[in-house]
């Protein structure tokens, strides 16, 4: 038994042992580590110092190199953006406008776009880019997503996946789209958004879906205001008067209800009175929004903003030309050091094991 505890103390220690000389072997290689670090850091201040002239000179090169670009090449780029929100299908046909109004920019064609969009020559050839993107919000698309997830079945809501839904809406679902536009300076060419606009107000196939959605909905008001004046008679008219007169214009066969009979059919007339109001609500709410082929959200601002700002490129390429002078110089140190030693090798790092 003694024996026994003998052997387990002595594998105790034993393992104690190994620990205490894994744990000296990782501290002392992490010391090692930042004293290299440190030396490394030294030897390229002795670099500096031993060459400060020619980094210096590097320096002042590439500050002036970057002062020359930003006052004689570099050329800012602006961008503005336009938003609307399409009606009665015209979605697509305004995003294939867009497609074609890029395509004239990309084949330098000024003289047709200036003419399509009734601008004059030398704003058409201010203009860089065109393009278009629907808005994406992502608390409608979470709710379209519920939506959809509650119509479904059972085995496609437990497959279909929030990302995958987003992936595949199509643009024409999306209510508002943004219009990007780059130019070469900050003017904005006044006729630019009516232009854009006129071009879908125009199309015949848009303008009578517009009239004749509007006309329904004017006729569908007036039975709405009908239906709600009637209901207001009946339920609001004082007693005496008034309902002596509504019964003189309905003179015939007049039915008794007693009073229960008689709350219930206020009930009744109060709940379609509420239903028509939102229903009048809802009307007028659509009257207003589709009284346009296209509406505007937000249109182009008085001036463009700068899209591509210049980040003071006279010390970035100070910098640059300072670090790239450096590796240079190390470069041309390593080289030195092995024309001396053609068997120069880095020494590991040795710690007790």
């Amino acid at each position: 038994m003694t024996e026994k505890n003998s052997k387990d103390e002595i594998d105790v220690l034993s393992l104690f042992s190994l620990i205490g000389k894994k744990t000296n072997s990782l501290l002392v290689l992490i010391i090692n580590f930042f004293i290299s670090f440190l030396n490394l850091i030294v030897s390229l201040l002795y670099l500096v110092k031993r060459n400060y002239l020619i980094l210096l000179i590097s320096l002042l090169i590439g500050s002036l190199i970057g002062y020359f670009y930003e006052k004689n090449l570099y050329v800012p780029k602006y961008q503005t953006t336009l938003t609307l929100s399409p009606n009665f299908g015209s979605t697509y046909h305004l995003y294939e406008n867009i497609k074609f109004y890029q395509s004239l920019i990309r084949q330098e064609d000024f003289e047709k776009l200036s003419d399509i969009l009734k601008i004059d020559s030398t704003e058409a050839k201010s203009l860089l880019s065109i393009s278009i993107e629907p808005y994406k919000n992502e608390e409608l698309n979470l709710k379209g997503f519920e939506q959809l997830l509650n119509m479904a079945d059972s085995n496609t809501g437990l497959t279909l996946t929030y990302s995958e839904y987003a992936d595949k809406i199509p643009f024409e679902s999306y209510i508002s789209h943004v219009i990007k536009l780059n130019l070469s300076n900050n003017k904005i060419p006044p006729q630019l958004e009516h232009s854009i606009i006129t071009a879908l107000e125009k199309n015949k196939y848009y303008r009578d879906k517009k009239n004749t959605y509007l006309k329904n909905l004017k006729i569908k008001r007036e039975y709405v205001e009908a239906s709600i004046q009637k209901i207001d008679t009946l339920l609001f008219a004082k007693k005496g008067t008034d309902n002596d007169a509504f019964n003189r214009k309905n003179l015939g066969t007049t039915i008794l209800l007693d009073k229960s009979q008689n709350t219930n059919l206020k009930l009744k007339l109060f709940d379609n009175y509420s239903t028509l109001n939102n229903e009048l609500i809802y009307i007028n709410n659509e009257l207003n929004k589709k009284a346009n082929i296209i509406n505007i959200i937000s249109s182009f601002p008085m001036i463009a903003e700068i899209s591509n700002e210049n980040k003071s490129p006279n010390i970035v390429i100070g910098l640059f030309l300072f670090l790239f002078t450096l590796i240079i110089i190390l470069f041309k140190r390593i080289n030195a050091l092995l024309g001396q030693d053609p068997n120069f090798k880095i020494k590991l790092v040795n710690y007790k094991k």
